[in-house]
């Protein structure tokens, strides 16, 4: 089967969508608006839209909408909190698509984009059709633990670089200091240095178990609003409840696609096994040796073979 991603597209439609208390989100829209409709929720939080995840879906056959959720991206304020927990996240979704007009549509996210499709799944079951969730992300204290404080050993370099950030007198651990210093304080300097170390950790931990990258150079306003957002979630756990899967039976009617690295150091595979459990009819793609990364070849493929079988 194929597995070359598409040609690079551009969209044919954008624009901002006020979604109240100053949110506007930045939408763009690509392929053929007779298409099968279908909404890429990206990761993060704190992260944004991309040019590669449209390139997973024939043009000629899918109407593909991305947008950048509320502070990220081109969405403005950028970096804005203040009404921003999952909630509203969820509402968005569900604006967005009336806003475009589309009556059904399929969701496909990754990560943190997975945690909200399966959220929304279970809050607008009628609005979907299929869904495919990558390398998902459930929100469990665990996980967040997990990736602030106990890295593998093949991002510890990485992680020290982080920890170095934080006083070794005040007691904090790492979220509690990026937390306080992105969202609590104004010392934009502090934020720039904690961003650029957060960033240098986070792709370590996104390619494993491949060599961390060396870093380009990324605009400082664009990395803390990045990371400002990202530890606004973090902190509050994602502003979700005990069992992000509580209502599962609202997905048995969804034709359910997992793909999952089995060593996924931010995600663990684990989660989708946790997914299989309480949605049997899931269809989970396992790969073998594959991390977080979506451009590792593994990953890359998986997830593209999943899409195709939808056209």
């Amino acid at each position: 089967m194929k597995n070359k991603l598409f040609a690079e597209t551009q969209p044919v439609a954008q624009g901002w969508l006020a979604v109240g208390n100053g949110h506007q989100l930045h939408w763009q829209a690509s392929g053929n608006p007779e298409g099968m409709p279908v909404v890429w929720l990206h990761g993060g939080p704190g992260s944004s839209a991309s040019p590669l995840h449209r390139r997973f879906f024939d043009p000629a056959h899918f109407w593909i909408i991305q947008y950048d959720q509320r502070g990220c991206g081109r969405s403005l304020p950028a970096g804005e909190i203040d009404h921003n927990e999952t909630s509203d996240l969820i509402v968005d979704i569900e604006c967005l698509r009336e806003h475009l007009s589309i009556p059904k549509w399929s969701v496909v996210g990754g990560s943190w984009g997975g945690a909200l499709a399966l959220l929304y799944a279970q809050a607008h079951s009628e609005r979907i059709n299929r869904m495919l969730c990558r390398s998902p992300f459930l929100c469990t204290q665990a996980e967040i633990e997990n990736f602030m404080e106990h890295p593998p050993e093949g991002c510890r370099e990485q992680w020290l670089g982080l920890q170095s950030q934080v006083p070794r007198d005040s007691g904090q651990t790492i979220l509690e200091f990026g937390y306080q210093v992105f969202c609590l304080e104004q010392d934009v300097q502090k934020q720039s240095q904690l961003a650029k170390a957060w960033m240098a950790y986070e792709a370590a931990m996104n390619v494993y178990p491949a060599q961390a990258p060396t870093m380009g150079l990324t605009g400082h306003d664009t990395l803390i609003a990045r990371y400002k957002v990202q530890s606004h979630y973090l902190w509050h756990r994602c502003f979700v409840g005990q069992n992000i899967l509580a209502h599962s039976q609202l997905l048995s009617a969804i034709p359910l696609t997992l793909v999952h690295g089995e060593r996924d150091a931010l995600c663990p595979f684990e989660n989708s096994l946790e997914i299989q459990r309480v949605v049997p009819h899931a269809n989970l793609v396992r790969v073998a040796g594959g991390g977080h990364d979506l451009t590792d070849p593994g990953m890359l493929s998986a997830t593209f073979q999943a899409l195709a079988s939808w056209s």
